[in-house]
């Protein structure tokens, strides 16, 4: 049986481990007055990974958003992951993070890549 990953409310558990995937989209709109970040990461742990996803406007972050092979905690990022989900370390494969992005990605509409 396979096992479905853990969807875990922000703030649950503070996030550490190296980022080894990462996706960062930033789209705008000219009816709205400030762009929109989303990034998403997979973060491996010591006992799984962690796929999270950061929304934002707050351009004062857009820098120093973490990239790939950084290592981070939570903590200490500055920003909070909106959404995180566990996912056991033997279950973690590429297809699950290309499915976690399809679902996750967000943009304004109509103004995406």
């Amino acid at each position: 049986m396979a096992t479905t990953p853990k969807s875990m409310p922000a703030g649950t558990q503070p996030i550490r481990g190296k980022i080894i995937e990462a996706e960062i989209k930033s789209t705008v709109d000219a009816a709205r007055p400030l762009p929109l970040v989303c990034g998403l990461y997979a973060i491996e742990a010591a006992d799984g990974v962690w796929l999270c996803a950061y929304y934002g406007m707050n351009r004062s972050v857009f820098d120093f958003l973490p990239q790939k092979d950084a290592v981070v905690d939570e903590t200490k990022l500055g920003i909070v992951f909106h959404v995180k989900e566990f996912v056991p370390q033997d279950q973690f494969q590429p297809a699950r993070w290309e499915e976690f992005k399809k679902r996750r990605m967000m943009a304004y509409a109509g103004h995406g890549e």
